[in-house]
């Protein structure tokens, strides 16, 4: 009996933090069967390509924590990309940045509009906003790539402090950001109590409308700062740069602990989560794995990730009614 209470700890604690075990995981097969794995300039690879998707799942965190969804990322980082150097030409760098910032927040305003305002689904909402997004890019752009040939801008998006990219730091600031968000204020804590249930938040006072609206935009703000980073890197915008993206910041979500129904989620999950896809991707990299398959693999974990999070969900919902 001694000898199983142990065990039985250790598989709850694996059971409860299944995204840290995936991360060890994948980390000790890169580290003893992938050469170049271990070295400094691969961590700085994976932090240089991921911080971008870091920025992204946060925004889609506060979102899916209100049981909703953001499929429009993708798609706003190409039009804040356009917007940033069309910009660029006219009002140099500051208004560039500040132009491209303000265009995905306020798309990300209107999607939390819609949401909070009528019945309308958020998946249908920002799968109609992903259209309107790209079509923007597109036209605005007259479907060409816009280059940028302001130096300072182009060695941000690539510069690094003792080998780490200021793209990461960036990350690590906005998580930290949001983390206090959410445990310290009270927007914060009601955020999770929309997500945990909506009509009872509505009863207890909450500003339900007001929640949403205020989530739709920080997604947006998120994504837009995610679309600037992404810009100064390819010293251009791509009017359809970004594909994908979306799907790769809900699986961190999910992956991390996160539950679409909402209510559920945490910023370190999602960070541990956005790490395990980019180890992920390195060891497929390194030992030559082809995309294609790189998609597939991707797939099947994302779908892992959302039974684990229905069975957690049973479970916890079972506990509750005993």
């Amino acid at each position: 009996m001694t000898r199983t209470r142990p065990l039985e700890k250790l598989l709850s604690w694996m059971s409860q933090n299944s995204a840290l075990v995936a991360l060890i995981i994948a980390f000790t097969i890169g580290a003893v069967f992938t050469e170049n794995f271990l070295t400094r300039l691969n961590a700085s690879a994976i932090l240089f390509q991921y911080a971008i998707i870091g920025l992204l799942a946060l925004g889609q965190l506060l979102v899916i924590l209100t049981g909703g969804i953001d499929l429009a990322q993708g798609a706003v980082v190409a039009l804040t990309s356009i917007v940033t150097a069309s910009l660029m030409r006219l009002y140099g760098v500051p208004g560039a940045v500040l132009g491209g910032l303000a265009a995905g927040t306020l798309l990300g305003i209107a999607s939390g509009v819609l949401v909070s305002r009528t019945k309308i689904p958020p998946f249908v909402v920002t799968l109609g906003m992903t259209g309107i997004a790209r079509g923007l890019a597109l036209l605005i752009s007259d479907s060409k790539p816009i280059s940028i040939e302001v130096q300072s801008f182009v060695d941000f998006g690539r510069a690094n402090i003792a080998g780490i990219p200021v793209s990461a730091i960036l990350w690590v600031a906005c998580s930290i950001v949001v983390s206090l968000f959410l445990s310290r204020r009270r927007m914060g804590r009601h955020i999770y109590a929309v997500g945990g249930g909506e009509e009872s938040s509505r009863l207890s006072g909450i500003d339900v409308k007001t929640i949403k609206l205020v989530v739709y935009g920080l997604s947006g703000l998120l994504t837009a700062a995610a679309g600037v980073i992404w810009t100064a890197r390819l010293s251009s915008g791509s009017p359809i740069g970004g594909t994908g993206y979306e799907m790769e910041s809900i699986a961190a979500v999910i992956v991390g602990g996160g539950s679409l129904f909402g209510g559920i989620g945490s910023v370190s999950g999602t960070f541990i989560g956005v790490l395990l896809f980019g180890v992920i991707n390195s060891i497929l990299n390194l030992v030559g794995i082809s995309p294609y398959w790189q998609g597939t693999i991707k797939g099947v974990l994302i779908l892992m990730a959302v039974a684990l999070s229905q069975i957690r969900r049973t479970s916890r919902a079972a506990a509750q009614s005993v």
